[in-house]
């Protein structure tokens, strides 16, 4: 081991994607943007294919590139609208559109192209998506185009923390598409954090992201148990002795309180590991939690081994269980060291960590 792994375990994506198929008893989409929240695209891809998913979703043109040279088959979904330099690159790669801005679709028509869409209201998010009074006309302009509608959507603000409003917009949603005849279409608004208590089946896809990759997320208590797919692990390359008063790392941030044995560890934020995860933060060595005792640094950071066995090329567990299997880092910890959520945490993971599969 080098500066460090990043373990990504399939056999629990496919148990999550499982598990959360049987529960919402719809198609699921899973997200693959921001490098499969940290994961990496082709591994969660290839993956997600062994137990039939056949969706999936990116937030960028580059990203729906990457899953189109793993599958030619899959069917993938670009979640917001791309320049209009990039329609022929949309065509040549069978990319579906999310679509909500007349302008945009109009040059979509102007150009020839016959792309698949999907046409997006916005119904509380605020961030991108048709306006509820302009959906009609929206829709019409692609009815009676050469382009495909392949799908209507929406997407919540609130999911995770508010089921009244989340459930408001969903029947907005409904009660605005009601006049139009949805049998062939892929109505899709859930996602991680709705699909767990929104089960009408008048929606027959959800976009599922970070509850993929095991992290539940969700205003209702999750019954069903959702695995880790990430491990973060790198190794002790350093020991030194300091004296009582002395600091460490940049700043002297932190005095030391007693003689103490401080171990370098080859991880830093510029592989994704916070910097504001001092001074609250710990990994785990020897089957014990010891902490941080100095500033996380582009490349290293240091950890009180004065109470535990400890020698170089040593286990360091940054994220995941202890080898005894009785304590544990999870990525809500992580997060909360840094006042964040645990999407910045994993989507933060730098591509200088090698991912290696395990099952």
């Amino acid at each position: 081991m080098d500066r460090g792994y990043i373990y990504v375990n399939s056999k629990n994506l496919i148990h999550n994607l499982n598990a959360i198929e049987k529960n919402v008893n719809k198609k699921l989409c899973l997200v693959v943007k921001a490098n499969a929240y940290g994961h990496g695209i082709s591994w969660a891809v290839n993956t997600a294919i062994k137990c039939n998913i056949d969706w999936f979703a990116v937030a960028s043109l580059s990203e729906a590139i990457e899953v189109r040279n793993i599958s030619k088959s899959v069917n993938i979904l670009l979640l917001s609208e791309p320049s209009e330099t990039e329609i022929e690159k949309v065509v040549d790669n069978n990319i579906d559109l999310t679509v909500y801005n007349q302008d945009f679709i109009n040059k979509l028509i102007d150009s020839g192209s016959v792309v698949n869409v999907h046409l997006k209201i916005d119904t509380g998010m605020h961030r991108i998506g048709c306006e509820p009074q302009d959906f009609y006309n929206i829709y019409n302009l692609i009815y009676n185009s050469d382009l495909n509608l392949r799908g209507i959507c929406t997407h919540f603000p609130t999911a995770d923390n508010n089921i009244e409003f989340t459930q408001e917009a969903i029947e907005k949603f409904k009660n605005l598409i009601k006049e139009i005849d949805t049998s062939d279409l892929l109505i899709h608004v859930d996602n991680s954090a709705s699909s767990f208590y929104n089960f009408d089946q008048f929606f027959n896809l959800s976009r599922i992201g970070i509850a993929a990759y095991g992290i539940p997320i969700s205003a209702k208590k999750i019954e069903l148990e959702l695995l880790p797919t990430m491990e973060i692990k790198t190794r002790i390359s350093n020991i030194q002795k300091r004296k009582i008063g002395e600091a460490v790392s940049y700043g002297h941030a932190h005095m030391l309180e007693r003689d103490s044995i401080i171990a370098t560890a080859p991880i830093g934020y510029a592989d994704g590991y916070p910097w504001n995860s001092f001074p609250d933060g710990k990994v785990i060595i020897s089957n014990s939690f010891c902490k941080l005792i100095g500033r996380v640094t582009m490349d290293q950071i240091l950890i009180d081994v004065t109470d535990v066995d400890a020698k170089i090329n040593d286990e360091v567990v940054i994220l995941g269980k202890s080898q005894n299997k009785n304590i544990s880092i999870e990525v809500q910890d992580i997060a909360t060291w840094n006042k964040t959520i645990p999407w910045e945490i994993l989507t933060n993971m730098s591509k200088r960590l090698e991912r290696v599969e395990v099952e």
